[in-house]
């Protein structure tokens, strides 16, 4: 198995399974490993998730401090590059649905050169190396 990037971009699912204390074990030791990014549109995306789909508002002070470990990059500086990350999620195979919806994802990972920890397939295809979080966590044992 190869090792993850030392740069990883996580995304709204990553950030909500840890808010509710799924992978916050995972993220608080990989943290240590890696350097986690994220946009400012997956934060509120998590957020939302948490307050209007789950109805936990109290997880919301547990979602603030796990942002804390990241590195939060705003959407509207990946502009240029969206574009082009929209038309390879469209185009990509694997993923059958071309959802264009986390082309700022995308944008971020092209533009620091990093991998991307999800929990969905919308990736797959687009020639960006994509981490579950059991395979994540195997790949960092080796770091």
């Amino acid at each position: 198995m190869r090792r993850p990037s030392t740069t990883v971009v996580i995304d709204a699912a990553i950030l909500v399974a840890a808010a509710r204390g799924r992978s916050s074990g995972a993220l608080l030791a990989a943290a240590e490993k890696v350097i986690f990014v994220t946009t400012d549109r997956v934060v509120q995306e998590a957020r939302r998730r948490i307050a209007l789909g789950l109805q936990r508002p109290e997880l919301l002070d547990v979602l603030d401090d796990l942002a804390e470990l990241l590195t939060i990059v705003p959407v509207a500086s990946l502009e240029p590059v969206i574009p082009r990350c929209e038309e390879a999620l469209r185009d990509a195979v694997p993923s059958r649905n071309g959802s264009m919806r986390d082309a700022h994802v995308l944008a971020l990972a092209w533009s620091v050169e990093a991998d991307v920890w999800t929990t969905d397939r919308d990736f797959a295809g687009t020639g960006m190396a994509t981490w579950s979080t059991p395979n994540f966590m195997r790949g960092l044992s080796e770091i």
